[in-house]
């Protein structure tokens, strides 16, 4: 997809999944909590560019280490909140965060790539 100021995608949403894409994902572990949070090179400058070109960014991630029980859903929230906070610094704006936290072992859960989380940002 080209981004130009011709076309408007305005009433668009991004969707965007976390490990890997924004953060550096730890070679068989967790981000456990924001000192853990490592940003992918130019990361946030990135999505600070396409704010200007989505009516929401949404951010969608699987996130088992809570299911794991190697950290909890508070430390999760405060890693969202200085991710979302780091990329306001740059100009960016991060709408929404929706994660699972089920084991990925588990039946009918909601982690990607179930279209769970993108439901609930529908609602």
């Amino acid at each position: 997809m080209v981004f130009s100021k011709e076309h408007s995608y305005k009433n668009w949403t991004l969707f965007l999944d976390r490990d890997g894409v924004i953060n550096v994902r730890p070679f068989n572990s967790y981000v456990k909590n924001p000192i853990d949070f490592q940003f992918i090179t130019g990361a946030k400058e990135a999505i600070s560019i396409l704010c200007n070109y989505f009516k929401y960014v949404i951010i969608v991630t699987n996130q088992q280490g809570v299911g794991k029980g190697l950290m909890t859903e508070n430390d999760l929230k405060n890693i969202h909140k200085h991710m979302i906070h780091e990329i306001a610094i740059y100009g960016g704006r991060v709408d929404a965060v929706y994660y699972c936290t089920m084991l990925s072992s588990e039946e009918n859960n909601c982690r990607k790539p179930s279209p769970s989380m993108a439901y609930q940002a529908k609602q």
